[in-house]
């Protein structure tokens, strides 16, 4: 069985990616915070004949995420699937956002990004397979939205990141990518976090390019969240 291992877990987005790669099959590590929660999430998979085990880390903690992911390794084996889809969403002012604030807020939009990728790159490289994949901001890594000041200079920093990246481990047969989201997720909307977790798999089955960006057709992507 392969192995996905999915950072940021959450009952939106996060647990519906977990349901749809273990549909195919995946064995799904959980990383988040919260252990009480994991365990939970782990026995919803398991309900669901979802191999799944919860590995309590903070993202913002580098320390903690080199030791979950020794943890993973040690149950699960190879890991052939990163999903970082950790992020801090707090409405941030640019005049209000202070050098404390976007240097905290970074650490789990970017920071914990890299700090995961340093945990799987090296064997995937040395196998030649594998794949990393973000979750991506949509309109606010591209155009930054004032009122998420701190999530639009992570998102763009994370895309960059996810563009250098995939560049440098295509030859190495190990495929990096972004999937940008440009609204708030919510149960009954284009926006439901099992459409995005299908759009997610379509994604990583046919590698097309680096970035892929999950947008309503008829909606002004900054309009949706600003009603959010």
């Amino acid at each position: 069985m392969r192995t996905a291992v999915i950072v940021g877990v959450g009952p939106g987005l996060g647990f519906s990616l977990a349901k749809r790669f273990g549909k195919e099959k995946f064995q799904i590590a959980l990383v988040a915070r919260r252990e009480d929660e994991l365990a939970k999430y782990a026995a919803e998979l398991s309900d669901l004949g979802i191999e799944a085990a919860g590995f309590p880390a903070d993202a913002a903690d580098e320390r903690q995420l080199q030791e979950a992911f020794h943890t993973i390794k040690q149950r699960f084996g190879f890991i052939d699937l990163l999903i970082y889809n950790a992020a801090v969403v707090q409405p941030v002012q640019a005049a209000q956002a202070t050098v404390e604030m976007v240097n905290r807020h970074l650490q789990v939009n970017l920071m914990g990004a890299i700090s995961s990728v340093q945990q799987v790159v090296a064997e995937m490289s040395r196998e030649k397979k594998g794949a990393i994949l973000f979750t991506g901001g949509g309109h606010s890594e591209l155009s930054a939205i004032s009122f998420l000041t701190t999530l639009s200079i992570g998102k763009s920093a994370l895309r960059s990141y996810a563009h250098c990246l995939h560049d440098e481990l295509a030859e190495q047969g190990v495929f990096a990518g972004m999937l940008s989201i440009a609204g708030i997720i919510k149960e009954g909307t284009y926006f439901s976090p099992d459409s995005i977790a299908e759009t997610y798999y379509d994604f990583y089955e046919k590698r097309e390019g680096v970035e892929r960006f999950y947008i309503d057709p008829g909606q002004d992507p900054v309009e949706i969240l600003k009603q959010g």
